[in-house]
């Protein structure tokens, strides 16, 4: 994404800063290269997570209380695609607008994703900590209770992430108390949307490896289905921290860019430029979670995989059966033959 852009565009315009009321000189052109760059991440978010949506629709063995979390994030990342990207584009390419609402819609809806998919992550991770620290008491869940769970961090999320509406007057107003404002509470962001749940997530990631190694390390005594089924768990536990990790390096970058472009103190022009170079390349990687989710867990979970080779590459494994199917009515036959002669 070229200088020119941004420089157009007021930068509160594109953070959790907020809009500049004036908006953009009238005669500034927009840079119509915003497109081409994010326009196919769009597509690839929308593609791929309603790929989940078909496997979810045609696959009952996937609607198990475990992946409606999976399915609500799935539906976080598909918003992305079909509605952050393109009101991103929207607020940059159409300039000559009078854009303080619209360009407020679009940071805080932004957000409002962001902190989404982050409690979906963690809303994962310690969902499988209880399944495997508590299994008895994880037995008793169902897909109501975690449809409430789902509900919760969708709440959650609302209210934290379309909070800022609540000093949007100040903006106008007093600018200076608005900035103010708005860096509190992108501090918060910053404490309560990533370092709490990554240090919730490392610990109860740590506990639960530590309770599947010593599941497994009972000796030869434990049976073969539990040494597979710790197996998986190690390997879904890896899956959602991958997820997490990837959303930490991803999105972390922009509130922390947001942070400094919030001060309601002038900051110098060496360090703006900086800021600014930073953010070309922050404002493309920020949205490759909503991509890279749904694949990790449709190919490396093996319930997802498994509907997946069944659903999505149904061709081959019809082909493959009656195939299998028809060499098992020649060998019969011609068994039959034998018998017959002799």
């Amino acid at each position: 994404m070229s200088t020119d852009l941004f420089n157009n565009v007021s930068w509160p315009l594109n953070t959790t800063a907020g809009p500049n009321v004036k908006g953009a000189p009238g005669s500034v052109k927009p840079q119509y290269d915003i497109l081409y760059e994010l326009l196919p991440i769009a597509i690839a978010i929308v593609v791929v997570n309603s790929m989940v949506f078909y496997l979810f629709a045609k696959s009952k063995r996937l609607r198990n209380p475990t992946n409606c979390l999976l399915l609500s994030l799935a539906v976080c990342d598909f918003m992305t695609g079909l509605i952050c990207i393109p009101l991103f584009i929207s607020v940059l390419l159409v300039i000559k607008l009078p854009r303080p609402h619209f360009g407020y819609f679009n940071v805080v809806f932004n957000n409002f994703i962001a902190i989404s998919a982050s409690y979906h992550i963690l809303a994962i991770t310690l969902e499988r900590f209880v399944c495997i620290k508590w299994p008895f008491s994880h037995l008793q869940s169902t897909k109501k209770s975690m449809l409430k769970v789902a509900l919760l961090v969708w709440f959650v999320s609302v209210v934290v992430g379309f909070m800022p509406y609540a000093w949007f007057s100040l903006l106008l107003t007093d600018p200076v108390a608005y900035k103010k404002i708005q860096v509190g509470y992108i501090a918060f962001c910053l404490a309560f949307v990533f370092l709490v749940p990554c240090i919730l997530i490392v610990v109860s990631q740590i506990i639960t490896f530590k309770a599947i190694a010593k599941s497994c390390g009972q000796g030869l005594t434990a049976r073969k289905a539990d040494q597979r089924k710790a197996k998986n768990d190690k390997k879904c536990l890896i899956i959602f921290g991958l997820m997490a990790l990837i959303y930490v390096i991803c999105w972390l970058p922009w509130f922390v860019i947001s942070l400094y472009f919030s001060f309601w103190f002038p900051l110098s022009q060496e360090t703006f430029e900086m800021l600014l170079k930073l953010s070309q390349v922050v404002v493309i990687f920020r949205y490759v979670t909503s991509i890279v989710n749904p694949l990790l867990y449709t190919f490396f979970k093996k319930d997802f995989i498994t509907a997946f080779k069944r659903i999505i590459l149904r061709k081959k494994s019809l082909n493959r059966s009656s195939t299998t199917a028809t060499t098992r009515i020649l060998k019969g036959k011609s068994q039959k033959k034998k018998v017959d002669w002799i």
